[in-house]
């Protein structure tokens, strides 16, 4: 029921229709992610230990996990390592749902971080 009642919540738009016929999908690892894992799935307090550039891209429509704890993820990582970006209208994956914005960032992100050695 998750998965035929929710999974359409997770993006604002589908780009690949054919995308989740090539999934893999384990129906009882999700289970057990959802039942054991997520209520105990908070790395807040350990983000502060990065020590490389770090990307946040926050989809405002997003209901895993929401724009403000995504902002906190972005507060609590080294000022001078983190971007932090907002999408409007996009979910849980903004190289999704915003593929046309987010994925020169993700470029432009990975080889600056590349090219410039961090301390």
């Amino acid at each position: 029921d998750f998965i035929k009642h929710c999974m359409s919540l997770y993006n604002t738009r589908f780009s690949d229709p054919d995308g989740m016929r090539r999934s893999v999908l384990r129906a009882e690892v999700l289970f057990h992610f959802f039942r054991h894992e997520w209520p105990r799935f908070d790395f807040l307090p350990e983000l502060s230990k990065i020590c490389c550039p770090t990307l946040v891209l926050g989809g405002e429509e997003d209901p895993t996990t929401p724009i403000e704890d995504q902002e906190d993820i972005a507060a609590a990582i080294r000022p001078d390592l983190v971007q932090f970006h907002r999408f409007p209208d996009c979910g849980h994956g903004a190289y999704r749902d915003c593929p046309d914005q987010a994925i020169p960032m993700i470029r432009d992100f990975i080889l600056r971080s590349w090219q410039e050695p961090t301390s």
